[in-house]
């Protein structure tokens, strides 16, 4: 058992053994306050399930900074991609009960689905939408979900998919995606009668008593509970709130939407690691289906450090999960990454154990360093710093440690500065022949316009893609800087223009190549469009 330790919260747990020493209480308590510490990590909970016992179930750390209510075992984070599972299973019960076929054609329930190929569009089938083969780009079409709020519908995500032009081999090139998650949902939706969210409530959650759980918005009488992401904003921790309509459905729901307790993620897992089988007599789903979940679909290429740490051959992606060899084992894993908030499950099903990682900060360091902190010890080596592995920067404390998605390195991202840059004045000749209304078929409408003193580039589907034209040294070329610091996606604007030197186009280039692949600037196609 690892008790508690001051300013930790913990659930008593049974006495177990091990075929693994436990590291000690200690040791843990002090390598996890480390990694906080050093990274800037304001709240942590944490959960080992071993051979059927919750051996580990603690908490470290505040909700919010602002507030310093102390993190719980029953908190609520936003669990991102995690989510992806939870879909799969959704599906998998759909099949258990022959409401659809992995192998179903994806028209067969959604009728507008539409991809940019006819043919791929009506040979996509349920398994295609899980399994990041689509062909399409990395994170292709991730700005109609993220910066959140999205003022997308899922219909519209649907539909929008046929514009987004493929850049890989279909079932052959492996390029992570979540609008085909957002389909999957709709499948589950059109198979089984009901919304998403409602459909895993109450046939996942409820069955399994995850009652701090929600695919939902979380009720108001819930939502003290929850803990409010936080990133380093212009090199000081911060909170990172977005404004969410409550009166209308996540559009990103089936793809990253659940916000959950590490209580119940602790159930969740042990199901996983039951294969289906819950406490009561009947399954959440047959052993078939979570063999088919667990089963590898896509190749994907081994990361630098599975090669290097691991002693990894292999890389594959199954329905909502990754896998991997670890030191000889099966690992079973996946991350999620939203706004302020990052989470990691981990399991080796052939030592009978789970782990659980939930943060409500956005480094990807500190992630790492925790869940190899947790699970390494169980593979022979209780004693690599794993801070140091996957932070190697001798100080941290001031830096930025929020890192791409699509990045495996966890080295800190220096921001460009444009504190000396003056903003470019609204008499600016090149500029003003630029200003105006600019379109693509999936984003919507842009705008570079004068609003209140100053020049600025604005979108009207996603409120938080809004930001000042800076001077540049390039021809024809201009910074854009968000209004909110908390973005980290500042773009060059690229005009262009036809042979008679009018502009017909502008280019929306990342300041960094590290940027988040969410932001896929690289798949709009902005066309001036005239008065």
């Amino acid at each position: 058992m690892w008790a508690t330790t001051s300013g930790a919260q913990v659930k008593p747990v049974k006495h177990v053994k091990h075929q693994q020493p436990m590291p000690s209480e200690a040791k843990v308590d002090r390598k996890i306050h480390n990694i906080m510490d050093r990274l800037n990590i304001p709240g942590v909970a944490v959960g080992v399930i071993k051979d059927g016992h919750r051996v580990l179930e603690k908490s470290y750390g505040v909700k919010d900074i602002r507030t310093n209510e102390p993190v719980s075992s029953q908190s609520l984070f936003k669990i991102a991609s995690n989510t992806k599972a939870f879909t799969a299973a959704a599906l998998a019960i759909l099949v258990d009960e022959g409401k659809l076929s992995w192998d179903d054609p994806v028209v067969k329930h959604l009728p507008d689905f539409q991809l940019h190929d006819p043919w791929i569009s009506a040979h996509f089938t349920i398994t295609d939408l899980l399994t990041h083969r689509s062909g399409l780009g990395l994170g292709a079409g991730d700005l109609m979900l993220w910066p959140e709020p999205s003022s997308f519908s899922r219909a519209e995500v649907v539909h929008n998919l046929r514009y987004l032009k493929p850049t890989g081999q279909f079932r052959a090139d492996y390029a992570y995606d979540n609008l085909l998650y957002i389909v999957a949902g709709e499948v589950v939706a059109a198979a089984s009668g009901q919304p998403w969210e409602q459909f895993v409530e109450k046939r996942i959650f409820a069955p399994l008593g995850m009652q701090h759980c929600y695919a939902g918005h979380i009720p108001q009488k819930e939502r003290a509970l929850a803990a409010t992401p936080h990133g380093m904003v212009n090199g000081k921790l911060a909170t990172i709130e977005r404004d969410v309509d409550t009166t209308k459905p996540n559009v990103s729901g089936a793809a990253g939407g659940i916000q959950c307790s590490l209580e119940d993620m602790l159930t969740w897992a042990q199901v996983q690691l039951n294969k289906g089988n819950t406490a009561n007599t009947k399954p959440l789903f047959s052993s078939k289906q979570h063999q088919e979940m667990w089963s590898a679909k896509t190749i994907m290429p081994v990361s630098g450090t599975d090669k290097r740490y691991n002693n990894s051959h292999f890389s594959a992606y199954g329905l909502g999960w990754r896998l991997n060899d670890v030191d000889g084992k099966l690992r079973v894993h996946h991350s999620g990454s939203l706004a302020g908030m990052y989470s990691y499950v981990t399991f080796f099903p052939e030592l009978d154990l789970g782990i659980v990682v939930l943060t409500n900060q956005q480094s990807s360091a500190a992630r790492s360093a925790l869940m190899y902190t947790l699970m390494k010890p169980y593979l022979g080596d209780e004693e690599t710093d794993w801070l140091s592995v996957f932070a190697p920067t001798t100080s941290l404390t001031n830096s930025k440690m929020t890192q791409s998605k699509a990045s495996t390195s966890d080295a800190p991202i220096k921001l460009a500065s444009t504190t000396s840059v003056q903003a470019v004045p609204v008499t600016n000749r090149s500029l003003k022949t630029a200003l105006g209304l600019y379109r693509d078929n999936w984003l919507g409408d842009f705008y570079i316009e004068e609003n209140n003193g100053r020049i600025q580039l604005r979108s009207t589907r996603v409120i938080k893609l809004v930001g000042g034209v800076y001077a540049d040294e390039q021809a024809d070329r201009f910074l854009v800087r968000w209004d909110d610091r908390s973005l980290e996606a500042d773009v060059y604007i690229k005009l262009h223009r036809d042979k008679n030197k009018a502009i017909s186009h502008i280019e929306l280039i990342p300041v960094h190549a590290d940027i988040d692949f969410s932001y896929d600037f690289q798949d709009l196609n902005l066309r001036k469009i005239d008065a």
